[in-house]
This record gives C-alpha cells, structure tokens and sequence, in this order.
C-alpha cells in the first residue's frame, strides 16, 4: 500500500467497511484455505520479550511447508491479502484493536526471469529484482481505521542460495529489515525458517515415529513488537495484583481477501468491496484436530466471540481423546457427561470469555521466563505433546508425537525466529 492507498484508505474507510471479518497452528487444515495458500494462517505465537519486559512480541506466520528451493516465483506475502493481528484486552472475546498489514511487490525489470540479477548486499541492492514493502495500520475493534503507524518498510527477501548470498551474507542482508517505530513498536516481515515441529504422520491414523516433518521448510513470518501499556486495557499496563479479566490479554491472526475478486482477460486481476476474513488462528491445533471437516471453513470465517456456540460441543466432547484411546490403545479415560471443563477452563483464564485466543499475562513483574503455552506461546514450546497429553487426560500419561525440538536454534535477539532455510538447500522431507 503506497501513499495514494494509504490516503484512500483514511478517506474511504467507512465506504470499504474496514471490519476485520465480514460475514493453530494450522497448516492446510481446512478445505477452503488449502486452495489459498497465500491467506492461510499456520501459527501464532505470543510471548513477553527477552529482551525488554515491557513489550509483547507477536509471531504471525502465513503460507505452510514451503519448499526453499521454489524458484523461479520464490514465495512472498500476497499483495490482495490483507494480514491481521488482534488483540482483546478486556476478556469478552472480541478485538480491542487490530493491527492490519498491507503488502506491495514491486519488480524493477520485467525484462529478466530471474528474482535476482547478481550478487545481493542490500535490501535496495540494484540486483534485487523482485522486492516487496508493506504499511501497517491501525483499527480499533470495529474495524475502523485509526492511524497509519508504518509505512514502506522493507520485507527480508527470500533466501534464493548461496551464490545470490555468497559466504552467509543473507541474515546480514535480512535483518536490516528490522523496523524500530518511534511509538517503540519494532517490525520483521520474511522468510524464516518454519519454526513449528511435529511429526504430520499424525495424520496417518495417529501413526507417529519421531519424523520431523516441518524441518528443512520456511514460512512467511510478521514479527510484531510492541509496548504492553500500549494494547492493554486503558492504556496501562495492569499491576502485580490485579485479577480481572484486564490482567491477560487475548491474540489472535487472521487473514482477509476482498469481498469480489474480478478476473479480467489479458489484465491482472481486480479485486472490490469489503474484506472479508478467511482464515484465523489463536490456540495451536484447534481447527486442525478439534473442529471437524463440516464446520473447518465456517471456523476459519468466524470470531472469537461466537467460539462458544459454534465449536464449544467439539471442546468439551473431543473427538480425538476417543481416537487416542481406540486406535492407539491409549489409557485415555471416557469423556464424563458434563464434557471437558478443564479445557473450557484453560480457554477461559481470569474469568474471561471461552475463546480461542491465545492469551497471555501482561501484569507487571511478568517477564520471558513466565510466558509458556497456555499462558502464551513460545517459538520453543512442544504445544503437541502438551495437547496430546491434555486431551487424552489420563492421569500419568504423556502422549508425544517423538519430536522435540525445531530442527534449527531460535535466536535471541528481535526477530527471534531461525533463519530460513536457503534455496540450495534439499528439504529434509
């Protein structure tokens, strides 16, 4: 979004219907989004910074298994997607302020094949042929447009191979697309290294041995930064002792495309009208084994605050705690009358509404060390073998899937995620 779309979205706002929607780690998990790939949230996670303990930083990544070596169109943010983090800070399950981001890719000859022309040493490195920007925007829960908080700023390029970044020259080049705001928000949007890590054989009839799966792929990664007094209720961050449903605050992401999408013979694609939401994720897993076939695109359409009525049955009653048990032989007891409360309960902390938003402490004195799914998500934490052991509930039991750990070292420093995998690389799987 270039000058010109940032005014015409100051000034035509309402006309638009700026809303979030109009109507889990996730990849691929509902029909609809497997055919849109650009707009398909895979995971989500939250955590207090390591580095600053007053700041929230927000992992969005889009666009699953992505193959490194998947020229000559190497993968990107899709320009008609419109990409959103959510923050609810009052507990009632509904967005407080959204945080939306607009990408734009431009190409400096179409004359060549190639994303690339020669060696590349900087993000405007005259051998960079295909580069993209992108504006962030802020809406307040309606969807109403606020302010525009960046704009231009720079997307890491894709990791193409080592003789387009000779001598490990690319997270060099990459992390100079790290933005510092003035509010004190700071901004990473790339390629990284996929940083889920489970064995996908799960959905093999549970057949699990301890294969990576997810090791050797990248995904498009937002890396959002931002001061907690700044998304917390009033404006402040809460206190030690507060207890209310102002003492955590509620993440989720979605992506949205246009309401009307026009195809034009020999003319690129027009796209009109509203956005309309077509994928969401907070909690990991959630529409991938809870949500069944019929209601996974529904869900995805969906917002927190109908999570209730729509999939609250499949919360309470899983249909995977009976699968563990009877294609596995796992010592999972059967779900009692009254159904799963204990998972209602981890949906709903500090007496907020049951939702699947990924919530996390923010009171002050909380630091890096207290945030763990389910209070957050950490880039590390095994959230498949914490579910699997959750759902089968039975006491003494742990359920994993034989993977531990991400096949690459998460960094310490903003933006946290491993480097993506380069395109010389073969994929492990």
């Amino acid at each position: 979004m270039k000058t010109k779309r940032i005014v015409s979205l100051t000034t035509c706002a309402a006309l638009l219907g700026m809303g979030a929607s109009a109507m889990a780690s996730s990849h691929r998990e509902a029909p609809a989004i497997a055919e849109d790939q650009f707009a398909d949230n895979t995971d989500v996670y939250s955590f207090i910074s390591p580095e600053n303990p007053d700041k929230l930083v927000v992992v969005a990544n889009y666009v699953p298994l992505l193959i490194p070596f998947s020229g000559p169109n190497f993968y990107k943010f899709s320009d008609d997607v419109a990409y959103d983090i959510h923050f609810d800070n009052n507990g009632d399950a509904k967005s407080d302020q959204i945080y939306r981001f607009f990408f734009e890719t431009t190409i400096q000859t179409g004359d060549t094949f190639l994303y690339n022309t020669g060696v590349v040493d900087s993000l405007t490195d005259a051998n960079l042929n295909v580069r993209q920007t992108y504006d962030v925007v802020r809406l307040n829960g309606r969807g109403v447009f606020q302010q525009v908080i960046a704009a231009n700023v720079p997307v890491a390029p894709w990791n193409v191979g080592d003789r387009s970044f000779p001598n490990n020259t690319y997270e060099g080049v990459a992390r100079t697309a790290v933005t510092t705001l003035p509010g004190g928000e700071r901004l990473f949007a790339g390629p990284r290294d996929e940083p889920f890590f489970v064995d996908l054989h799960v959905f093999d009839l549970l057949g699990v041995g301890g294969f990576p799966s997810t090791d050797g792929v990248n995904v498009m990664s937002i890396v959002f930064e931002v001061p907690i007094a700044k998304i917390a209720q009033g404006g402040a961050r809460p206190a030690a002792n507060v207890t209310g449903k102002n003492a955590v605050v509620g993440v989720h992401a979605t992506a949205n495309r246009r309401r009307v999408s026009i195809l034009r013979r020999g003319g690129p694609e027009r796209d009109r009208g509203q956005f309309v939401q077509v994928s969401r994720l907070g909690w990991p897993l959630v529409n991938e084994v809870i949500v069944p076939l019929k209601d996974k695109d529904k869900f995805n359409r969906s917002r927190p605050e109908d999570d209730l009525d729509n999939i609250g049955a499949y919360v309470l009653f899983p249909e995977l705690t009976g699968l563990l048990s009877g294609v596995l032989g796992l010592p999972c007891p059967n779900t009692a009358s009254g159904g799963r409360t204990d998972i209602a309960g981890l949906l709903s902390p500090s007496g907020t509404t049951i939702a699947d938003l990924l919530r996390i402490d923010i009171r002050a004195g909380q630091t890096f060390a207290n945030s763990g799914f389910p209070n957050g998500r950490k880039l590390e934490d095994d959230v498949t073998d914490t579910l699997l052991t959750v759902v089968c509930n039975a006491t003494g039991t742990v359920v994993a899937d034989g993977v531990a750990g991400n096949d690459l070292p998460f960094t310490a420093t903003f933006p946290f995620l491993a480097p993506p995998h380069s395109g010389n690389k073969i994929a492990a799987n």
